[in-house]
């Protein structure tokens, strides 16, 4: 009973994070500019032809639907892209962070077990005190 549970869940998590992942892909696409313009726009002075040879490099030049097919299949692998104002694999940047981030997780857990704890066993005890 409880592995039917779980697969249940699996199955209704894809498809919201593969939903979630086109709706951030095309609200990304519908900024203004593309990936190229922005690294352009941080002082580098390129002809049209290296913004062009970038823009092949980056498959800007596809359309959207393999775009998105391209973004998806790399994202499954792992290989989350590139970032354009750190210039680092973004991989990278979510490594160094993700242990601040794992102790923030687990500080603000146990701050809730210490407070909800106390609370329900207070409620408990004193029940319609209120």
């Amino acid at each position: 009973m409880r592995i039917v549970k779980v697969l249940e869940r699996v199955l209704v998590t894809v498809p919201i994070m593969f939903g979630v992942a086109v709706v951030v892909f095309l609200f990304m696409r519908l900024t203004p500019g593309d990936p190229v313009d922005i690294m352009m726009g941080q002082g580098g002075a390129v002809s049209a032809g290296e913004m062009e040879q970038l823009r092949s490099e980056f498959h800007l030049d596809e359309p959207l639907h393999v775009q998105l097919w391209l973004f998806l299949k790399d994202a499954v692998r792992g290989d989350l892209g590139y970032s354009y104002t750190q210039k680092r694999p973004v991989s990278e940047l979510i490594s160094d962070r993700l242990p601040a981030t794992i102790e923030l997780a687990l500080g603000s857990l146990l701050f809730s077990l210490l407070v909800a704890i106390p609370i329900g066993i207070l409620s408990a005890v004193r029940q319609h005190s209120l």
